[in-house]
């Protein structure tokens, strides 16, 4: 009888974990996935040469510099187009840079960033520029055993998974990281300044309030993740880094104004004296919710614009109006709800600001604590990410955005006129 009941206990024991293992809980889920494409060093640190001119397809950050336009393909290179007459721009040439997204010029030297390097380019021949400088592992790329990621391919994907598959509701999901599909500019990062008057010399150019390459002086400044890199450019040809300042925030945009850095973060703005340019101090800030936040600033005002999304995080779209007239004690004065804002760009007269989807808004800045209460004029039918505004006999506003790139005659805010674009090619 013992034997018997021993068997008995062993059958019972067997049925159940069977029983068990039968009934786990699964559950059909659809995904986007994105599987790593790699690169070697050897693709990544390729000749830099001069090509044809491409058509635009995912712009990204626009540059001003003597009377031509440099537009980032987003992670592939650098479009140069002439505008000496700016209802012809002619597109004249390509620079094949892969990983590239930021950039900045000071006496013909283009300083950008090339995944893995920090790389300057001699632009005096427009039509054959040629490689001056590579710095070599300045920032760093995702990797594994197989080499460095530089993209990721999508593809929707239906699998049976266990219910407790961390996939974050069918989100999208590979390896052991999760990857932000609206990471390229043309989607939805506004993608990182506008160079202060005072630094708007023949020899340097001008930014969009996204860039996080900004110049003063002799100096480079970077701003990176919870950083500021500070590289000297006395000789633009071979920047020399030297210290780092802690931003105090998850910087994304970098913007110089007279003698001060203003560090648009996650949380915030942040500005640093430059009286010793090659280390920036703290002096200041404001915080506000989690959000994207480039800064324009005219006069004794700065606007930061708080916008929700994919990569920002944030729950606000509007614009702050920060009273730095105390420039050791910004006041955010007013905020003012907006649709989706993104770059944006202030004159003493007006404040042009994008809307992404929502296309371009024009707002009388006479008093800018009621900027946001006076639209004088609103622009559709586009999508606006980030803006420059040239002044000079006829005021010209440069546009970027998902749809191509712009300009508008804005000598009379209350009716910009487009006067012309170079369109996207969709593939």
């Amino acid at each position: 009888m013992k034997i018997l009941n021993v068997l008995l206990l062993f059958t019972t024991l067997m049925f159940l974990g069977t029983s068990c293992t039968k009934d786990k809980c699964r559950q059909e889920v659809t995904y986007t996935k994105y599987s790593p494409v790699y690169a070697t060093y050897e693709d990544i640190r390729a000749d830099i040469r001069s090509e044809a001119p491409r058509e635009l397809e995912n712009p990204g950050k626009i540059y001003f510099y003597q009377d031509h336009i440099f537009i980032n393909e987003y992670l592939q290179g650098i479009h140069i187009i002439d505008n000496s007459d700016t209802e012809n721009p002619t597109p004249i040439s390509f620079i094949p840079i892969l990983g590239n997204i930021d950039m900045a010029i000071k006496n013909n030297q283009l300083i950008v960033d090339n995944y893995t390097d920090l790389v300057t380019i001699d632009i005096s021949d427009l039509n054959q520029v040629r490689l001056t400088n590579r710095q070599e592992d300045v920032f760093a790329v995702q990797q594994d055993e197989t080499g460095i990621i530089v993209s990721y391919e999508e593809e929707e994907v239906t699998e049976d998974v266990d219910c407790n598959w961390d996939g974050r509701n069918g989100g999208i999901f590979f390896g052991n990281q999760f990857f932000d599909s609206n990471a390229a500019f043309s989607a939805e990062t506004g993608l990182q300044n506008l160079t202060s008057p005072t630094q708007s010399a023949p020899s340097t150019g001008i930014a969009g309030s996204f860039a996080r390459f900004t110049l003063y002086d002799d100096y480079l400044y970077i701003a990176q993740n919870w950083t500021i890199r500070v590289f000297e450019i006395s000789d633009p040809s071979a920047p020399s880094e030297g210290g780092s300042v802690n931003a105090r925030t998850n910087s994304e945009t970098a913007y110089v104004y007279k003698d001060h850095l203003f560090i648009g973060g996650t949380t915030g703005m942040n500005i640093f004296e430059l009286s010793n340019p090659s280390n920036p101090i703290y002096i200041s800030g404001y915080s506000h919710m989690i959000g994207c936040d480039p800064v324009a600033i005219s006069g004794d005002y700065a606007f930061v614009t708080i916008r929700q999304g994919n990569t920002c995080r944030g729950e606000l779209n509007q614009l702050d109006v920060l009273d730095i007239s105390d420039i050791f004690n910004p006041i955010l004065e007013r905020s003012f709800d907006m649709q989706n804002p993104h770059g944006l760009a202030a004159t003493p007269e007006a404040l042009y600001l994008c809307e992404g989807a929502f296309g371009l808004k024009v707002f009388d800045n006479n008093n800018p604590l009621d900027v946001g209460e006076n639209l004088l004029s609103h622009y559709q039918n586009f999508e606006a990410y980030d803006v420059i505004y040239l002044p000079g006999q006829t005021d010209i506003l440069l546009l970027i955005g998902a749809d191509g790139f712009y300009q508008f005659d804005v000598s009379d805010p209350l009716q910009p006129r487009e006067i012309s674009h170079i369109p996207v090619i969709k593939n």
